[in-house]
């Protein structure tokens, strides 16, 4: 029988912790690198740009633990997943971060795009794995179907906030902060997306990067996990 730091590891593992710690030290290290090579605060921005794509994670892990603890019924998990929603795009927000990738004194350009890559490669990585952790979910409690769409949905609204931080730069704590002005922004883009420009090109391609993202990550995870049972049968 397993103990209980045995399965709190186990889980930690199977949600793929050591690989996007491994992943951010990357990230930072090259940033702090730069830093001292350059003697110059660019980029500087980008922790706290990963701080906030670890948020999302952070929450699928919780709702993970409290769930397989059996403390997390699916009502009880509901604030978390709204919470996680509102903070999902800040994950892959790190790709849209190369716009500032541009020639700087003193630093090669090369360096600066494989630093950006590093960071973005760490964010998207946060972002599939949370998402894992809550299709993971519905599919328990209500089947593929209700997953998938829950998948299908997660990615258009990911698309969308990254819109609203990219082009309008609205940030996720804005709901608690600044709630009515917010919905009156979405409201309006809503009634007449068209004559925002970039909205529904911007929120298009994100979604669509999102869910191609996820669809090729699952299908290597069945496919592994289908190779470990053969191997053990």
């Amino acid at each position: 029988m397993m103990t209980q730091p045995s399965r709190l590891l186990s889980l930690l593992r199977l949600h793929g912790l050591l690989p996007v710690l491994l992943s951010t030290t990357v990230a930072v290290v090259m940033l702090h690198a730069r830093l001292e090579w350059s003697g110059k605060m660019s980029f500087i921005f980008l922790v706290w740009n990963l701080f906030l794509a670890w948020v999302p994670y952070g929450l699928a892990l919780l709702a993970s633990l409290l769930h397989a603890r059996g403390w997390g019924r699916w009502w009880n998990l509901l604030p978390l997943g709204g919470a996680w929603l509102l903070a999902f795009p800040n994950a892959p927000y790190l790709l849209t971060d190369f716009i500032h990738l541009k020639p700087r004194p003193g630093v090669p350009m090369w360096f600066d795009a494989a630093m950006l890559a590093s960071f973005a490669a760490t964010g998207w990585l946060l972002g599939l794995l949370s998402l894992e952790v809550w299709k993971r979910l519905l599919e328990e409690r209500w089947g593929r179907l209700v997953a998938w769409s829950g998948v299908l949905a997660a990615s258009v609204l990911c698309g969308y906030g990254i819109y609203l931080g990219r082009f309008e730069r609205w940030n996720s704590w804005n709901v608690l902060n600044r709630p009515r002005s917010l919905f009156e922004a979405v409201l309006d883009h809503v009634r007449e997306p068209m004559a925002h420009q970039w909205l529904v090109v911007t929120t298009g391609v994100f979604a669509g990067l999102v869910l191609l993202s996820y669809l090729a990550y699952e299908t290597l995870v069945r496919q592994r996990r289908t190779e470990r049972e053969r191997a053990s049968a």
